[in-house]
């Protein structure tokens, strides 16, 4: 039997083991060794400051956030201050109209309840009306789930899709690594294909069905294919 002393890395999942997520990784973890370093003895590197640029996280370096949806969540998540009169001086009228509209949507508007299990229909609703406005196609409320962030969402497609290694995703390359990890952890084959640099990062077809082909001459079966617009961390838009 195995011993049962605690968790260690022989005897985690091993999938988990194959996760690569490299703007967590070696290079982040030495910047901050070193970041603590110059902390407790300043003068003692070629440098004084290291900026984190692993990750997209602009408010950290300063850049203010969008007023307009915390101003929104605000509101909805504390809805009596919505009938005070200082209140239409503190937040936008954008703001205040909105919550009210997704305050009317929320059984008992209120949140922190739990909702349909897709998320609230009225903005589903919306959602849909939206990508239709913007798309030209029809889209379908009840086609529509609701996810706390975009890795959630990924997962679950993930779990839903891969069922054994001979499974295996499309995936552009360069990519956010959510997608390559979660692939390794729910036991799938990432399939990449390239975008191209010369051509402002976009996609080559002959390159994806030529990727598509060889993964099918392995004996892999290809179940989806992963689109990022816009692109991380290229930032084409298609």
């Amino acid at each position: 039997m195995e011993s049962s002393s605690g968790v260690t890395l022989q005897t985690i999942n091993p999938k988990v083991l194959k996760c690569g997520y490299a703007v967590r990784g070696a290079i982040v973890t030495q910047a901050e060794k070193l970041n603590e370093q110059l902390k407790k003895e300043p003068g003692t590197l070629p440098f004084d400051e290291i900026l984190f640029c692993n990750i997209g996280n602009p408010q950290s370096l300063g850049q203010q956030p969008i007023t307009f949806f915390r101003e929104v969540l605000a509101l909805c998540d504390h809805p009596t201050i919505l009938d005070k009169s200082e209140t239409q001086g503190l937040f936008s009228a954008d703001s205040i109209e909105r919550a009210w509209q997704i305050l009317d949507q929320i059984p008992g508007r209120a949140t922190g309840a739990y909702s349909h299990s897709q998320g609230i229909k009225g903005l589903r609703e919306t959602i849909a009306a939206g990508i239709e406005a913007r798309d030209g196609f029809p889209a379908n409320p009840n086609d529509i789930f609701l996810t706390d962030g975009a890795s959630p969402g990924v997962h679950m497609m993930m779990q839903l899709l891969l069922r054994s290694e001979q499974d295996g995703i499309l995936c552009p390359i360069p990519q956010y690594p959510l997608y390559s990890a979660s692939i390794a952890l729910h036991g799938g084959t990432l399939v990449p294909y390239y975008l191209d640099e010369a051509t402002g990062w976009g996609l080559e077809i002959s390159n994806l069905k030529s990727q598509l082909e060889t993964a099918r001459s392995k004996g892999v079966t290809v179940r989806a294919l992963v689109v990022i617009n816009p692109g991380n961390p290229t930032g084409q838009v298609n």
